[in-house]
């Protein structure tokens, strides 16, 4: 049985200067690597650029269980 993906909530900076909140997918692997990283967007169902090299404070983890954790 596969298991459920985690979920991260993040703010990070656009390009534009505005910040973005957003709850996404996406492989633990990706979040090491830095930079500019492709999400799966769970809010605007779709796929998304997520800036680490700019992110504000850190990310949070969501469970399945709904049990919030932090990450780097």
């Amino acid at each position: 049985m596969k298991q459920p993906q985690t979920e991260y909530v993040g703010t990070f900076i656009k390009a534009t200067g505005a910040a973005r909140t957003m709850r996404f997918v996406t492989s633990p692997d990706k979040l090491r690597g830095g930079g500019l990283i492709t999400v799966f967007d769970v809010e605007q169902r779709g796929l998304r650029k997520f800036n680490l090299a700019t992110l504000v404070g850190r990310l949070s983890a969501v469970t399945a269980e709904g049990q919030l954790s932090f990450c780097a």
